[in-house]
């Protein structure tokens, strides 16, 4: 009874604790305290995805996928934090994402992202989960029976405030079945929850198998799922990868654009558990639209907003254009204005950055992007150069 009385005692004072280092938590507390307080904050991490996945007025919830490097130059490096808080902040407030899946050399990063959400608790609007992804995925290791999917330090990883943690299946399944076989996913999505994180399972498909799926195919996935990792997933990613690019990396331009089958998703599953779609579709000419929407009619939830949609992402783009073109593009996806505007892609900054961003800020007001233009002409719209109409 005392033990019962010190433990819950300790869960009221979980704030506050949550400030302590995990390490001097597990050195002061008794272990059923520390399995306690890890059980909630993984309640409290799913609690949190639960509500930013659901979608009550059957609205596609959309998340993106952030890649935020470390930075070599030394200017570059003083202002990387304040750079990755404006990002964090443009997508909550202006963009209104609901999710951000952040994937980042170091936690250093996530930490600052994670805080300027945290900071926004009891505001309006309020702050969005952070999912982290790891840099690299389990295709790109070497397999063997020890390790076959990236690690991390996962009670780090709680600490800096994200609330779940993207698992890859190691390779495309060809069946249901494979996935009650991959030992190493299955033994991180456990390691995640114990650590108080939530895992976000991302089950890769070859289109082959996906366009064989039918809507009990689906269900059968995600009771699978549940019985690999002992419980129901909060939300699931389905990434169909085409046969001859089983990295699933497209190239950003029109030529590439190819529509892949997608499976239906029985609308009394997507109620009970979010199911995701990965969406690669380069921006432009309303194609992101167009495929979001098609996502939408095979019936899943939600759209993970993958990096291969920004304009330019094989060149790196600054923090501040991924932050500028993900308020656009989100909050034009979700509007249900009129899709006319133009948003004038800017990727040569490295050139002569203090003048190639002043001139990407006034293209990007003059576009309308940011708000209502008074004259939204297309003269100097240059496709050929990386400007693009809509999304």
């Amino acid at each position: 009874m005392v033990l019962f009385n010190v433990c819950y005692r300790l869960l009221q004072l979980l704030p506050t604790l949550s400030l302590l280092p995990s390490s001097l938590l597990l050195f002061t507390l008794p272990y059923h305290c520390t399995t306690a307080l890890t059980a909630n904050a993984a309640q409290v991490t799913r609690s949190r995805l639960a509500e930013a996945f659901a979608s009550p007025s059957g609205k596609l919830t959309l998340s993106p996928e952030i890649i935020i490097e470390d930075p070599i130059n030394p200017t570059a490096i003083l202002l990387q934090s304040s750079a990755v808080s404006s990002l964090s902040e443009t997508l909550r407030t202006k963009a209104k994402a609901n999710s951000a899946f952040v994937s980042c050399t170091s936690l250093s990063s996530l930490k600052t992202f994670c805080n300027e959400q945290e900071e926004a608790r009891g505001n309006f609007p309020g702050p969005i989960p952070v999912i982290y992804c790891h840099p690299k995925k389990p295709s790109e290791l070497e397999t063997n029976d020890d390790a076959t999917v990236p690690t991390v330090d996962l009670k780090e990883l709680a600490e800096t405030g994200a609330s779940g943690i993207l698992v890859s299946t190691t390779n495309e399944i060809a069946s249901l079945e494979d996935i009650l076989s991959d030992n190493a996913w299955i033994r991180q999505c456990q390691e995640a929850l114990e650590s108080g994180l939530q895992p976000i399972p991302e089950i890769l498909v070859t289109d082959t198998i996906a366009t064989t799926w039918k809507e009990n195919d689906v269900e059968a996935l995600v009771t699978k799922i549940a019985e690999a990792t002992g419980q129901d997933p909060v939300t699931v990613l389905l990434t169909i990868q085409t046969a001859t690019s089983s990295d699933g990396n497209a190239n950003n331009s029109d030529s590439s654009v190819e529509i892949l089958p997608l499976p239906t998703v029985p609308r009394s599953l997507g109620r009970k558990i979010p199911i995701l779609g990965s969406v690669r579709t380069p921006a432009g000419e309303n194609r992101l639209g167009e495929e979001t929407a098609r996502w939408k009619a095979a019936g899943f939830t939600g759209a993970l907003l993958r990096h291969e949609c920004l304009p330019g992402y094989q060149n790196k783009p600054s923090l501040e254009y991924v932050s500028d073109f993900w308020a656009a593009c989100i909050g034009d996806l979700k509007s249900t204005r009129s899709k006319s505007f133009n948003f004038r892609s800017r990727n040569l900054m490295e050139k002569s950055f203090p003048l190639e961003w002043a001139k990407y800020q006034k293209s990007v007001i003059e576009s309308g992007a940011l708000g209502e233009a008074e004259d939204n002409s297309e003269g100097g719209f240059n496709p050929n150069s990386g400007d693009y109409k809509g999304f």
